[in-house]
């Protein structure tokens, strides 16, 4: 038996775990947490089946799913999505800890679940999210979406948000609302981010 194309797989895999862990890198996002893992996920929703291509965690991790067709492009920008849920998850564990009267309740105050809905998905995939809610009303920014509707119509608007600025430089062709929420996610993340520094410092 000819076992010269056997390590093949493996050569592929290995590159496509040094090309994530570059791109983790470039993002500035910890390597340690991002993991690139040989298994194909299937999930069946509303009767359909769809391949995943990542999965983001709110303790930080990230699994992105071996693909061998999956491009250098392709990778960094599932990442870009996958990233952008971890600053969500960041700034909505926050938001729910304060008082209704916090700070990052002031701020976000202006998206509202009617403004958000309004407008809807910005893609293909989020649009989908918000054809698939379940929930007896509409969705709220920083609630579980999932637990409530099945679906996250929000979260998934924002990470989409972010696929789209790192494919294409410019999110200018969004509603403003979107961009609105995108870019105050994004700000109040690092500043999360500064003061979780600062408390180590000191």
């Amino acid at each position: 038996m000819d076992q010269s194309n056997c390590s093949c797989p493996s050569i592929e895999f290995d590159k496509k775990k040094e090309i994530l862990k570059q791109l983790c890198i470039d993002f500035d996002y910890p390597s340690g947490l991002v993991e690139l893992i040989q298994e194909k996920k299937i999930f069946e929703y509303l009767g359909y089946q769809f391949t995943s291509e990542g999965a983001a965690y709110s303790d930080g991790r990230i699994v992105i799913y071996y693909d061998p067709a999956m491009t250098e492009a392709r990778m960094a920008c599932c990442l870009a999505h996958e990233l952008q849920h971890q600053r969500y998850f960041a700034v909505q564990k926050a938001f729910n800890l304060e008082p209704i009267d916090g700070p990052l309740h002031e701020r976000f105050a202006a998206f509202s679940s009617h403004c958000l809905s309004d407008e809807r998905g910005i893609s293909a995939y989020s649009e989908e999210h918000w054809r698939a809610w379940q929930g007896a009303s509409l969705p709220v920014l920083f609630s579980d979406e999932f637990s409530i509707g099945q679906s996250e119509p929000i979260n998934e608007t924002i990470a989409e948000i972010a696929k789209a600025y790192y494919n294409w430089g410019r999110i200018d062709w969004i509603p403003q609302h979107w961009q609105d929420l995108y870019q105050s996610i994004n700000e109040e993340y690092k500043n999360l981010d500064m003061r979780e520094g600062d408390a180590i410092v000191s």
